[in-house]
């Protein structure tokens, strides 16, 4: 019995069934932390009159504070 390759392999998306529509919603942003930190432990947002606080723990997670 031969067994023969496909010349272009199918990739995940290309193999999905038409009858499953996915719903179409607008991508969520994505912020890095690098980007937002830079070389800073804490950075304040402003947000509708008020200062927020972001900062890195020393176990590296954020925490936010008002």
């Amino acid at each position: 019995m031969l067994h023969t390759q496909p010349k272009t392999p199918l990739r995940s998306a290309e193999v999905r069934s038409p009858a499953v529509e996915v719903a179409r919603v607008p991508a969520i942003p994505l912020l890095r932390s690098e980007e937002l930190f830079g070389k800073a432990r804490e950075i304040l947002i402003e947000h509708s009159g008020g200062f927020y606080r972001l900062r890195v723990t020393h176990s590296n997670k954020l925490i936010l504070t008002k």
